[in-house]
This record gives structure tokens, sequence and C-alpha cells, in this order.
């Protein structure tokens, strides 16, 4: 008797290759499920009836009931009760001698896929594997249900926070204010949900202004710059006209040194003469630090300097003029609030090259926001001096203070911008 091992990934792939290999008469003595998975077919071509001593010698004669779980062996446990037939006489005729079906004999193939013996013998299945499967998703299930209940719970417990510290965003950003200042505010400030968390935001906004000191007053030599048209000259009319109301026009100075556009300093000279005060042009004539020496000795000197441009090729020497310029001269940037923060940004930075002692805040009563140059101003740290609001000489400038510049840009949001109109002050 001849005995052939075949291997396949399944009892269907192992059968057909054993049909294919040995043919039809060929008999399955065993199959067996491989530590790798693959199914083992031994399979007999002209089996005698009897098996090897090695395969008797390890079939126990009453098998246990779990060693045949596979639906292949209550198959052919079925075709062994069935089919079973006693061996034909020895003088009994060729064609009449039947093979005898042992339990092993292998079950003919099927052309069906739907043949529901053959799908029985065909699927071998790991009671073992199908139960660490099953516990493996009720432990995900389980875990899946956990976060889900950390999730929601913290869902409840999170959105007043939330809604609290958004509905503060939100207000800040009406203000104007950049996304540095107002993050800055809110990891600051401890929000309660009460009436007085808005006050309490403003309060600390206020102290983030850099601002200089309003006790003292504005003397020595001060020069303001900036791009055209911020108000430098409106400015420099302004603080003479308070300084003569106050002090007399003796010992006040106005120099400009704007040579650059015609007739440009034709309405400093007409400040001159209303205050009856000395009006000084530098040009290419004339040295800016030879005219402060010239009025050393006065207690207020202001210079009026050309508006140009940050991008304009004539700054650079503008800078350098000023770089050169005596120690004593401060020199105070004019910033106006109608413009965009990223253009306030450019102009500090452009100037900033002759370090700059302060800024003035122009046009707060043109502007809609306030919240883009109070931005600037905290995030470069650049002291605010004055801030002008309008063109009444010499009414519409007065000292810096924090808290009415932040008093001032919640009027401003209230009253001048559609889409910051629900804002209440206090609320």
């Amino acid at each position: 008797m001849q005995i052939r091992r075949f291997r396949a990934p399944d009892m269907r792939q192992a059968i057909r290759k054993v049909r294919d290999a040995v043919g039809p008469d060929a008999v399955i003595l065993s199959n067996q499920r491989l530590p790798t998975g693959e199914i083992e077919i031994v399979a007999a071509l002209d089996y005698d009836g009897s098996l090897p001593s090695s395969m008797t010698s390890k079939r126990p004669a009453t098998p246990h009931p779990d060693k045949y779980a596979d639906p292949s062996a209550d198959y052919l446990e079925r075709i062994e009760k069935a089919k079973l037939q006693t061996p034909p006489a020895d003088n009994a005729p060729p064609q009449a001698i039947k093979r005898p079906i042992t339990q092993f004999e292998m079950p003919p193939l099927s052309n069906d896929k739907e043949d529901p013996v053959l799908e029985e013998t065909l699927s071998i299945r790991n009671n073992d594997s199908a139960k660490q499967l099953r516990d493996m998703e009720l432990e995900l299930k389980n875990v899946r249900a956990m976060l889900e209940q950390r999730q929601q719970a913290e869902s409840r417990a999170e959105p007043k926070e939330n809604i609290i510290e958004l509905r503060a965003r939100e207000k800040l950003k009406g203000l104007g204010l950049s996304e540095f200042v107002v993050s800055r505010l809110i990891d600051d400030i401890d929000l309660k949900g009460r009436e007085d968390d808005w006050n309490r935001l403003l309060a600390h906004l206020a102290d983030y202004i850099p601002v200089r000191s309003s006790s003292s007053e504005l003397k020595g030599c001060i020069a303001f710059m900036g791009p055209t048209g911020v108000g430098k000259t409106t400015s420099i009319g302004k603080i003479a006209a308070q300084h003569v109301l106050k002090h007399g026009s003796d010992g006040v100075v106005l120099i400009t040194t704007d040579s650059y556009r015609i007739a440009a300093h034709e309405q400093l000279r007409t400040f001159g003469r209303i205050l009856n005060v000395p009006v000084e042009v530098v040009n290419e004539y004339s040295d800016l630090n030879e005219v402060l020496a010239k009025y050393a000795h006065y207690s207020l000197v202001l210079v009026d300097t050309a508006g140009m441009n940050p991008r304009d090729s004539n700054l650079e020497r503008q800078l350098l003029m000023m770089k050169r310029a005596r120690a004593s001269l401060k020199k105070l940037l004019v910033l106006p609030c109608t413009s965009q923060r990223q253009v306030l940004k450019t102009v500090v930075e452009v100037y900033s090259q002759i370090q700059l002692d302060g800024c003035v805040l122009s046009k707060l009563d043109e502007s809609a926001s306030l919240g883009e140059a109070i931005s600037v101003v905290i995030e470069e740290g650049l002291p605010v001096v004055y801030i002008a609001d309008g063109q009444r000489i010499p009414d519409d400038i007065e000292p810096a203070r924090a808290h009415n510049l932040i008093s001032r840009a919640v009027y401003t949001a209230e009253h001048y911008s559609q889409l910051y109109g629900s804002l209440k002050y206090g609320s």
C-alpha cells in the first residue's frame, strides 16, 4: 500500500490536491491541522483494508469527543456508519467485487460549491482562536465605552469654561486687539463667569500699555517723526500752544527739517507767527546740530521732520541725520490709529533704527477701532507719550493715560463699528 502526504491552506485545496495527484481511488487515512495553520491529509493508493502499524498504534479504540471536534471527522464517521460494507467472498466474480468503503475514504468532490455536506467537511474551525477573538472584541468594546464615557464627562465639565473664555475673546477682539494680546490677557486672568470679568480684563489690559509718566511736563528737544499725513506738524502746534499759554512764548522754538515738499514749512511758520515764537529751517546749507546748539538754552525745542513712506529712499538720509543729532534730542514717532496693524508695525520697525523714546497716537477721532494701535505699542514696548484726537489747537491733545486710552477704545468700538455694536462696557 502506497501512502502520500498532502498539505494545503484549507481542506478544499487539500482534497483537490489528493484527487489531482492520486485519483478517485485514493483513500484518506487521516487529516490534521498543523501548527503552521495548514491542513495535512495522509492518503493511500491500492488500500487493502488495513492500516499501517504506525497509525493504528496512535489511534485509540474509542476516540475522545474533543479529538474530532472539526466537522470533517463527524462527516467521516457518518460515512462509516452509512456505507461500511463487508468484503465479498473470494469466489465472487471480479466485476461484482466492491472495495469496502472505510471511515477514512476520501469523500468525492462536488462541483456544487453550495453542497452543505462538502461545506461542512471543509470548515475546520479552531474553537480556541474563535474564543480569543470574541474576548478581544468584548475587551475593545469595553475600552471604547470607557473612552466615550470620559469624553462625555469632559464635554459636560468644560463647556462653561469654554463659553466664558470664548465670549471674553470675542469681546476683546471686538476692540481690535491682536491675537497675541488677547491670548496673553486670557492666560493672565482667571475668569470666574461673573459680571466683573470684563472690567478685570480691561484693567489688566491697561496695565500692559507702556506710557510715559504724565506727572512730568514735556520739556527739552523733541523731534516728531513718522509717515506722511499722520499729524506731526499739527501735534507740534498743539504742544507749543499749550506751553505758550502756560509759560509764555519765551523759551520756545520751532524747527523744521522738511525740505522735500514745496512750501512744507509754511504751516509751521504760521504757527510761529500766531504764537510769537521763532521758526528755524534746516536744509542742505545748514546743520541740525548747529541749530540745536543755538537754542540749547530754550526750555522747549520742537523739531518737525519730513513725512516719508517707509519704502522711500530719502528716508535713510533723514534717519542718518537723526542718528547724528545731539544726544539730548528725543525722538517721538507719530502713529495714526486709522492705519492697519501691519502698517503700524512696519513703521515702528523702520524708525526703531534711531532708538525711539516714545510715540504719539493720533487721529483717535477718525478711527473705528483703537485696538490695532494699542496692540502694536504693547507688542513693540513703545511708550505712549501723547494722544491726539482732533484738529483743534491746543485742545485736542493730552498726555497719555492707559486707563483713559482703554475707555476710549471701548467707546470707539461701541459707537463707530457695526460689528461690535452689541458690545456693552462693563457687561
